[in-house]
């Protein structure tokens, strides 16, 4: 999967202009505040239909403009395909496939599959179980419609489910009810926590392999999916949750949220068994960061039968040089656009590259090889 042009117009501080980027190695340079960022998080907008730094579309808009909207033309193995997603300050978001609009935002998973990658990313090993859930969400959202509209039920079902426990004033009168929603929880909830059990089994293995690479062997990395649901099975995992929640509804009356589910597990991760977010350290958080971001990326490629884009953003300084050049020349399948506002070492470069510069929303390819 290559991206083929982009085109931007008034995302944050960008210019409206087109780039046309190598089918491997991009380097955007140039100083911090040019526009580095925005051009690639204007890449992952049409991959999933949001940024990676906020969930509100207007923030990504020229703080004195009304609309924004970038366009990604790209080839996958399906042909050549076109994205286009318009942002407005006061109207719905507007994205269409191959010119033709679609409503629902689950239509566009799956179409230009991107992984992302900044030294925020850190936040996946450091911060609280939400942000594991995300990262799982996000990947087998791009692979698996299904699973998209399994969690958009389930959240649905969710809220109405907290809704009914914070506005009732007892419990016997709202019983009947929260037992329908327990039901429509618990199918949807087993479905995601089936898939996410399947994804983890396949990341562990590639995380440690990764992570094994970039840490010379000096490291063992493991990963476990925590849940609170038990079962193997669709339909065991369907059984265990409907009893988790019937059991706990007295609980979840008086807390007046639904306790348990899969809106509350986690991924346990450990260097050399020793839990890497308590006791881990920066290097050690940068490193399995980056495993898992490499891992999801193998796990695409043998999930759609190809690499989808690598997004690098400002990460290669976070490295040493000889984890640089492993990760510059990762696949020689693959292609990576990548943001620095430091010179990179010619050396570390193995593959076929373009360089541009970025200067007040501008970008310019150069010549320099």
């Amino acid at each position: 999967m290559k991206v083929v042009e982009i085109t931007v117009c008034n995302m944050r501080n960008l210019a409206k202009q087109t780039v046309k980027p190598a089918e491997q190695l991009n380097i955007f340079t140039g100083d911090n505040a040019q526009g580095k960022t925005n051009l690639v998080e204007s890449v992952y907008l049409c991959c999933i239909g949001k940024g990676p730094r906020t969930d509100k579309d207007r923030d990504m808009i020229n703080w004195n403009k009304d609309y924004a909207y970038a366009k990604v033309k790209y080839r996958s193995r399906f042909g050549l395909g076109e994205i286009y997603v318009a942002l407005r300050q006061n109207a719905k978001k507007q994205v269409a496939i191959n010119n033709a609009p679609i409503t629902k935002m689950g239509e566009l998973m799956g179409y230009l599959n991107c992984i992302y990658f900044s030294p925020n990313e850190i936040r996946i090993i450091s911060q609280s179980p939400a942000e594991r859930r995300r990262f799982l969400d996000i990947d087998l959202c791009q692979t698996d419609k299904n699973y998209f509209y399994s969690l958009s039920r389930f959240n649905k079902a969710l809220l109405q489910r907290n809704n009914l426990l914070k506005q009732a004033r007892d419990l016997d009168e709202i019983r009947d009810l929260l037992y329908a929603w327990n039901r429509q929880i618990a199918d949807e909830g087993a479905k995601i926590v089936h898939k996410r059990k399947e994804f983890c089994d396949k990341l562990k293995i590639h995380a440690a392999r990764c992570h094994g690479a970039l840490s010379d062997g000096k490291e063992d990395l493991s990963l476990t999916y925590v849940t609170q649901i038990k079962g193997d099975s669709l339909q065991e995992l369907a059984d265990s949750y409907l009893k988790t929640l019937n059991d706990g509804t007295e609980k979840d009356f008086q807390l007046r949220h639904t306790s348990a589910g899969c809106q509350r597990d986690d991924v346990s991760l450990k260097i050399n068994g020793v839990d890497v977010r308590g006791f881990g350290s920066q290097g050690q958080l940068r490193t399995t960061a980056l495993a898992l971001k490499l891992a999801e990326l193998n796990i695409i490629k043998e999930t759609i039968g190809e690499c989808p884009v690598l997004i690098l953003d400002d990460v290669l300084s976070e490295l040493d040089a000889d984890r640089q050049k492993r990760l510059l020349n990762f696949d020689p399948d693959l292609q990576i656009l990548l943001t620095t506002a430091t010179a990179i070492d010619p050396s570390l470069i193995q593959t076929d590259c373009k360089y541009f510069t970025i200067s007040n929303g501008v970008c310019e390819e150069n010549n320099r090889r």
